[in-house]
């Protein structure tokens, strides 16, 4: 059976598409265009290659309330790249075109979209770039062409691994822990986006339906029947099993970096979760960015600053035993992410007598804040400034510096300074 919200049926209209629909996609489109600008940081390159793989990519076109067409998730990567060409070419300068090597893959199960989605990508004129084989289109399930695709994408770029995965979901089971681990045990550069619907999930699982869920998945011992029994479970059932989850998915995948954000869909639908997994610490960083751009969309539970997040997806109850409000990444949260860092990071370092990195400082809790990189790094100035912090050379001498802090640059609190830990 294809477990999906969405079908196209050739010589149909369109879907509707659903308002938490056209925020992943605005998601996607800001991401990839930030990704292609910081991959091509230098106007001396003329060329970038990766495979980007598109594992549940319906028909490509749906229809808005008002019945206008809208674009799926194959069109938006491909209006990405042209706007991120657009852009780099003006920003840089450039006399010579940027070459973006990109092979789409685009995966679904159902025959109907795949024939849906070609006809909408000639209409568009990506006739050529069909049967150049620039995009691929291929029906059949993503668990199991993963394998394929996974060696294509290591055919493309051997050296380098770069490949993109959006691996949009519409429940929780089509992508296996297994899947997720060959994908970054075989591509270096590798980065998946994966939506994951927690609720449904939480909903399902009893312990009758655990053990068929791990064998499933693999993902395995994040959840005890213990934590299921409805007759000795806690108030806080709920939120420890979303915690678990989180780390198992996130410890066992392969990845180094990750940002998880859910999405709260009209009309009582349950969250989901939309997780970037990486590798590289610039590529979270372009997606926590993202995240911040489109606030009124996405939400965390938990505390600003740092330590949100180190026990997974981690959302606290009040003394009522009930949620509390979801972290909105919008200005009032920037602000509260600011001040709790300027709390916590001088406890932090007090770790460090003789000082540490700040980029080592920033990767030891990259997967633990909201924070991007240039937000921990505004905060610590701000407490530099306030001589609460000293920043010093490699070689041991003090520095002035004011408005850009280096890898290497470390951090060390002054030497009066002392912290009682209650």
């Amino acid at each position: 059976m294809i477990s999906n919200h969405y079908d196209w049926e050739p010589g149909s209209p369109a879907p509707v598409i659903r308002r938490h629909s056209e925020v992943k996609h605005a998601i996607l489109r800001s991401y990839l265009v930030d990704y292609f600008l910081t991959l091509v940081a230098s106007p001396a390159q003329d060329r970038i290659r990766l495979t980007i793989v598109d594992g549940f990519c319906g028909g490509g076109c749906y229809q808005n309330s008002s019945g206008k067409k809208v674009p799926g998730s194959p069109i938006v990567i491909l209006e990405a790249m042209r706007e991120a060409q657009v852009r780099i070419m003006d920003l840089q300068q450039r006399r010579k075109n940027i070459d973006i090597d990109v092979e789409l893959i685009c995966i679904d199960e159902s025959a109907a979209a795949i024939e849906y989605l070609r006809y909408e990508l000639e209409a568009m004129g990506y006739g050529n770039e069909l049967k150049a084989g620039r995009i691929r289109t291929i029906t059949g399930t993503f668990k199991d062409l993963a394998p394929t695709v996974i060696a294509r994408a290591k055919d493309r770029s051997r050296r380098s691994g770069r490949a993109i995965f959006v691996l949009d979901q519409y429940g929780y089971k089509a992508v296996p822990r297994s899947v997720l681990a060959s994908i970054f045990d075989t591509l270096h550069h590798a980065e998946v986006i994966l939506t994951f619907n927690v609720d449904s999930l939480i909903n399902y699982l009893s312990p009758g339906t655990l053990a068929a869920f791990e064998r499933t998945t693999g993902f395995t011992g994040a959840v005890s029947a213990a934590d299921l029994d409805r007759s000795i479970r806690s108030p806080g059932w709920r939120v420890h099993i979303q915690s678990s989850l989180y780390a198992n998915i996130t410890t066992t995948s392969g990845a180094s970096f990750f940002t998880p954000f859910f999405i709260r869909p009209e009309r009582g639908h349950g969250d989901f979760w939309l997780l970037h997994l990486s590798r590289h610490w610039k590529a979270r960083d372009v997606m926590a960015t993202a995240h911040w751009r489109h606030h009124n969309h996405f939400g965390h539970y938990g505390l600003p600053g740092f330590g949100m997040l180190h026990t997974g997806y981690a959302a606290k109850l009040n003394p009522e035993n009930s949620l509390q409000a979801a972290f909105e990444f919008d200005d009032l949260a920037k602000l509260a992410s600011n001040n709790a860092m300027l709390s916590q990071i001088p406890s932090m370092l007090a770790k460090y007598p003789d000082g540490i990195p700040f980029g080592a400082f920033f990767l030891e809790n990259i997967n633990t804040t909201p924070a991007t990189r240039k937000m921990v790094q505004d905060s610590i100035l701000e407490l530099v400034r306030g001589k609460e912090v000293h920043v010093f050379g490699e070689t041991g001498q003090k520095l002035n510096v004011r408005t850009d802090l280096r890898d290497a640059h470390i951090l060390r609190l002054p030497s009066q300074k002392s912290f009682q830990f209650i």
